[in-house]
């Protein structure tokens, strides 16, 4: 059985901002190669943060 105080979210848990490392919660895509990330700000091209799957 599982553990309900084991997490499985791990596939689900935010990525982290390529440019400075914070968790990001939200990535708002601009252009084809332009975007940011929130709460750090940076500005972040989309492609760096695709999930594998």
């Amino acid at each position: 059985m599982d553990d309900p105080s084991s997490s499985s979210d791990d596939a689900a848990s935010a990525p982290d901002c390529p440019r400075c490392g914070r968790s990001v919660v939200v990535l708002v895509v601009t252009g084809p190669q332009t975007g940011s990330v929130s709460p750090c700000g940076c500005s972040v091209p989309p492609e760096l943060l695709e999930r594998e799957s």
